[in-house]
């Protein structure tokens, strides 16, 4: 009987050993994630920033912010597009986040109509270049709905051929 008490106590005190070892597992990560939340967070209460430059930063963000929607809607109004606008966010100094760029996905299939496919071309050309600041991506699109459109005129002019038949 002794073998079994002992072999019983000592498969007690291997799993409370093991639950001890995971408890304080559990505790570390814990003290680790409450360190980390308390680094990480802004305490606003506290004056350890100046608060000319907060407000500068702020500032710029919600500017950017503004910016940023009124291109990406600019593009949105000129033509059909195939998702919704999408939007990259940065997160500010007050916690809110920003959008800082952004991007529309238009429709750019051809009609087969020669008029219509013209008139897409040129919706496309006009929302591309609808905003004040072109990014390249802008400029790109504008250059290939110019090109498109040139060589369907060219290929209906110079060839006589139906568009059709391309």
């Amino acid at each position: 009987m002794e073998i079994n008490n002992y072999q019983s106590t000592s498969l007690i005190h291997q799993q409370i050993a093991l639950k001890k070892s995971e408890l304080a597992s559990i505790d570390k990560k814990e003290e680790q994630k409450s360190l980390f939340e308390r680094n990480d967070s802004v305490n606003l209460n506290e004056k350890s920033y100046d608060e000319k430059d907060y407000e500068r930063v702020l500032s710029k963000f919600k500017n950017l912010d503004a910016q940023t929607k009124t291109h990406e809607q600019a593009h949105a109004q000129g033509a059909v597009t195939t998702t919704p606008i999408s939007y990259n966010y940065q997160l500010g100094p007050d916690g809110k986040l920003y959008a800082t760029g952004g991007h529309v996905r238009f429709d750019t299939s051809i009609p087969k109509d020669e008029q219509s496919a013209s008139v897409k071309l040129e919706k496309l050309k006009d929302a591309s270049s609808a905003p004040n600041e072109l990014s390249a991506a802008d400029a790109q699109i504008t250059r290939t709905a110019n090109l498109n459109k040139l060589l369907l005129h060219s290929n209906d002019e110079n060839q006589g051929a139906s568009y059709e038949n391309w």
